[in-house]
């Protein structure tokens, strides 16, 4: 019911989001989403054809630069997942990557 409700919320603004629709049950799952190229990606956290399929770990690594949203109908929550891909050569580079700014 959860889902439901923010699928249809997001479908109430269609002129304004570009939507596309990827079946989480298939193989080819994670190849329709790189060639979608998507800004968002919306899952069901408790969707076991997303893990097997579509692993988030595999999605963020294909599209780094994508949101995802992972919605957890048992909690009623709605997480958003984000992940910035960086390259270091040098560990003094990751040292000074991990530590607070100023």
């Amino acid at each position: 019911m959860f889902s439901e409700g923010i699928a249809s919320r997001l479908g109430q603004h269609l002129d304004r989001i570009d939507l596309e629709l990827v079946d989480s049950r298939g193989s080819d799952c994670l190849a329709k989403i790189r060639e979608a190229k998507p800004a968002v990606i919306v899952l069901e956290v408790n969707d076991e054809n997303v893990e097997r399929f579509c692993p988030l770990s595999e999605i963020l690594a294909a599209t780094p630069e994508v949101k995802v949203i992972r919605l957890d109908p048992d909690f009623d929550r709605i997480h958003v997942v984000t992940s910035e891909l960086r390259s270091v050569n040098e560990p003094a580079d990751l040292i000074s990557m991990l530590l607070p700014p100023g």
